[in-house]
């Protein structure tokens, strides 16, 4: 099997992306989020795309500019006001991606041959603990990590297919906490681990009752870290390949990025390509 893994798109999204991807032997395209950029670019469309692609939101998407900053800030005033209307806002984006199918604490059977599920992860995360928390609580009933965990433990138990790839918009905790880590705190002086223990204990979880996991696909820390440096792009440990695919912006140049992944029941390929 072959899949795309286009990260954090910010506006960098053109009909050049969908004529290559239509033409690509891709079997499914995978969207980490944050769909919103530069206003000068104007908003991205997806119309014309043919291939099967699911997209988990990103804390830019559906959500508003006072609830981000509140997430920042740890405001609960500017969190819970900013909560007002994402409901109607979400219901907005997932008209206007279409045919990408928007998702967040779900499975979806990729191939029953290959023993294949898809694992979407909490939506809208942006590390630092339970982000946009009156949604988490009105839409999936999620109140902190614990009944995040829990949640993800269920949907882990409901599948029956052996292999599970995980789709998150920031990554899972324990890769590092160095600056250039895959999820590590540039913005910190100190560095220290941006990543989300719930996704890690959903995937210990996973393997702990027999599946394997050969990828998690995330975004989210964007690959530019300062004019001279980047950070990891994809690790293999564990028996599991993590990937990054936050290169922002990913179109330079005319050239634009993505990440190629193969995987045929073993091991998985990953290729940061740019074309």
């Amino acid at each position: 099997m072959k899949f795309a893994l286009i990260g954090d798109i910010h506006g960098y999204w053109n009909k050049e992306d969908i004529e290559y991807f239509n033409e690509s032997d891709y079997d499914f395209l995978f969207f980490t989020g944050d769909l919103r950029g530069n206003p000068k670019l104007g908003k991205v469309s997806f119309q014309g795309l043919t291939k099967r692609a699911y997209m988990i939101p990103g804390n830019w998407d559906g959500t508003s500019l006072s609830s981000v900053i509140g997430e920042v800030l740890q405001s609960k005033v500017l969190i819970h006001t900013g909560h007002w209307g994402q409901d109607r806002r979400l219901r907005k984006l997932s008209n206007r991606v279409k045919p990408i199918t928007i998702l967040g604490y779900s499975s979806v059977i990729l191939s029953q041959e290959m023993d294949v599920s898809l694992i979407v992860g909490r939506p809208h995360a942006m590390g630092g603990g339970l982000s946009f928390s009156p949604h988490m609580k009105k839409t999936f009933l999620v109140t902190n990590m614990e009944t995040s965990i829990e949640k993800y433990k269920r949907l882990i138990d409901g599948t029956k297919e052996k292999n599970l790839i995980f789709l998150s918009h920031n990554g899972p905790f324990g890769l590092g906490s160095a600056k250039n880590s895959l999820y590590g705190a540039e913005f910190k002086k100190e560095g220290g681990d941006w990543g989300d223990i719930d996704l890690t204990e959903a995937i210990q979880y996973a393997k702990s009752i027999g599946k394997k996991v050969p990828l998690v696909l995330s975004g989210h820390m964007h690959h530019s870290i300062s004019k001279k440096k980047e950070r990891e792009t994809h690790e293999y440990t564990g028996g599991t390949f993590y990937v990054n695919g936050a290169k922002v912006p990913r179109i330079r140049e005319g050239k634009h990025f993505h990440t190629k992944i193969e995987w045929a029941g073993g091991s998985a390929t990953v290729i940061p390509m740019w074309v």
